[in-house]
């Protein structure tokens, strides 16, 4: 009797760790010379990235995927799961250099979400079923070179290539995207340019939110919120 209670205690297990190995979370982080208010956006950086952690303590979400991508470099700098966060210092540490903001940084929101794409596409590929989107930044587009002299005026104009509406919308299993951190001067724009996202977003009963610093300091301090993954 006792080996058959331990076959369905090692499968119901089993299960549980699949179901959590289901869920994504795709992170833009902005790293660039034009993040506004770079030191109080650094200390809600790490805050965002704590309840990242504390996501361990949640079934579905313990072993969620998660893709850290620089605004400078528009590509994936870090990749794991919140038990990584929680209990590997050395891959916590090395994330929290990665998104630290640099003067000298240049903002590549095109690539960036490109990226957000690909990896969200190879994820669905390999069976994943939910991808909550979030994305960390001022929203403000740079030209390359750029540095600490770097002439911009607000507000700006979306960047042109990359077609990010069509990259929000690509997936049936994104199931959620928060914008934090936008620039004021950049909110109604980004709102304006966004709004097929967000009529795709209303449509398939996606929470979408775009929010300026203000909101996002509230935000983040409670917590980050997403839908129980449908695995």
């Amino acid at each position: 009797m006792k080996p058959y209670i331990l076959i369905i205690a090692m499968c119901f297990c089993t299960n549980a760790y699949a179901k959590g190995t289901h869920t994504t979370i795709q992170i833009i982080m902005d790293e660039s010379g034009v993040l506004i208010d770079a030191d109080e956006a650094e200390k809600y950086k790490m805050v965002m990235l704590s309840h990242l952690k504390l996501m361990t303590r949640k079934r579905e979400f313990a072993n969620a995927h998660i893709d850290v991508i620089s605004t400078s470099l528009g590509r994936t700098v870090w990749s794991g799961t919140p038990g990584d966060l929680k209990r590997k210092t050395e891959r916590a540490l090395k994330l929290v250099e990665s998104v630290k903001a640099n003067p000298k940084n240049c903002n590549n929101l095109a690539s960036a979400f490109l990226e957000i794409k690909d990896n969200i596409s190879h994820l669905e590929r390999r069976g994943y079923k939910n991808a909550h989107v979030i994305v960390f930044s001022s929203l403000i587009h740079t030209l390359r070179p750029c540095d600490e002299t770097t002439h911009i005026v607000l507000p700006q104009t979306p960047p042109a290539k990359g077609n990010i509406n069509a990259t929000l919308m690509a997936s049936k299993i994104v199931k959620s995207l928060q914008f934090f951190w936008v620039s004021p001067h950049q909110k109604r724009i980004w709102e304006e340019f966004l709004k097929p996202s967000f009529d795709w977003a209303l449509l398939n009963n996606v929470p979408m939110n775009l929010m300026d610093i203000e909101r996002s300091k509230n935000s983040l301090q409670q917590g980050l919120k997403f839908e129980v993954p449908n695995d």
